[in-house]
């Protein structure tokens, strides 16, 4: 009886140890992305975003050449990337190796960074998953690795494929007229979206016109094309046993690229995912979500009618897009213009992450002053949804 009691304790011993991760670093949410510390051949901690919807290692291209990395031109993406293949590189992240002799691809990244509102080193996934299992621990803003298969099992398993080196998995959309419509899509952690819907199935289910209200805006990807998209709402997105309902849903036009994709319906984004810790596990093609502190959170759509970016030598921030019957647009807010200051904080005292937060606070004001036609001028919006569930 000993015995037994014995080797139970070591079994149960030893799982706890192979469920201890590797390293845990930190990571820095900024809006719907997360940032990771990397090191590429030995170099200072870089910033990069870790996408699960990434493929390849992307480093920006000024910072490959202030590290000398030896490069060759390639064309990536259907013909839409320009950049330049990079062979035999050390990958680390938080100081833990990852790859000794991996192919990293360079190209410029500043008009993601424009788009974003802040600067950035790199974009890291598939290189990460390959040899290590990953969980996301979005309540403590923890990023752990662990031995391929090692890690906690967590939460709903769902399981999932690799389509072109990102994962996907099974969900199906109901629309807003009561037609489910199931699919396969895309899992990216570097989305900044809820659910994205690909052209194709867009166009299979007619689902611009079964989405009730409507705007259209435009989408910057990797390329520095943008495409247009519009913003729906559909009744319900389920997965495993997950069910969102109500949720605001973008519905791509894109020609080429993932969004463009024939067998692949549509893009999960982080704003669904950072709802859950997440572990991604490649051998066994399985991911655990576990509802997490923001679960219960509920979405938010654009209220104000303006999209905002960084100017090109990212000084100012500009008002990128008027949407037609918005109340920026009812102020007389151009194209163009500096968003000046927002509630009473420049520019200089807040990121523009939180300008995007605070207009889409649904039934608030907000107080911006705004530079146009070379005069200041003070504009008062009431926040309301663009468009109604």
């Amino acid at each position: 009886m000993k015995k037994t009691a014995l080797l139970l304790f070591t079994f149960f011993t030893i799982n706890a140890f192979a469920q201890t991760p590797l390293v845990t670093i930190p990571f820095e949410r900024y809006g719907d992305h997360l940032f990771i510390k990397v090191s590429v051949d030995d170099s200072e901690p870089l910033d990069f975003i870790f996408d699960s919807g990434d493929g390849i290692t992307v480093i920006d291209e000024e910072i490959a050449d202030q590290l000398e990395l030896v490069k060759h031109k390639v064309v990536l993406n259907e013909g839409t990337v320009y950049g330049s293949i990079i062979k035999h590189n050390k990958i680390e992240v938080g100081g833990f190796l990852i790859e000794k002799n991996i192919k990293v691809y360079s190209t410029d990244l500043d008009h993601l960074e424009i788009s974003l509102g802040r600067d950035f080193d790199g974009i890291l996934g598939y290189d990460i998953l390959r040899h290590h299992s990953i969980r996301i621990d979005y309540d403590n803003h923890n990023f752990e690795i662990y031995k391929l298969g090692d890690h906690p099992k967590r939460g709903e398993a769902i399981p999932f494929k690799l389509v072109n080196s990102i994962p996907t998995i099974e969900g199906t959309v109901v629309l807003n007229n009561g037609e489910p419509h199931p699919g396969t899509f895309f899992v990216m952690t570097g989305a900044g979206t809820t659910l994205d819907i690909n052209s194709p199935y867009s166009e299979k289910y007619d689902v611009i016109h079964k989405t009730g209200e409507h705007y259209s805006y435009l989408v910057k990807s990797i390329s520095n094309n943008e495409t247009m998209h519009y913003e729906g709402w559909v009744k319900s997105f389920s997965f495993g046993k997950q069910k969102l309902e109500n949720i605001p849903i973008g519905i791509s036009q894109a020609t080429k690229g993932a969004q463009a994709h024939k067998t692949v319906s549509g893009i999960i984004g982080n704003e669904i995912l950072m709802r859950y810790n997440i572990i991604i596990d490649l051998p066994s093609k399985t991911m655990y979500l576990e509802e997490n502190s923001d679960h219960a959170e509920g979405f938010s759509i654009n209220c104000s009618g303006i999209d905002i970016q960084l100017s090109s030598d990212k000084k100012k921030v500009l008002i990128h897009q008027v949407y037609e019957n918005s109340p920026a647009s009812r102020a007389g807010i151009k194209v163009n213009s500096e968003l000046v200051s927002i509630n009473g904080q420049t520019m200089n005292q807040i990121n523009m992450q939180e300008v995007i937060r605070l207009l889409k606070e649904d039934g608030k004001t907000a107080n911006l002053v705004v530079r146009q036609d070379g005069a200041e001028k003070k504009v008062t919006l009431k926040l309301k949804h663009l468009i109604e569930q």
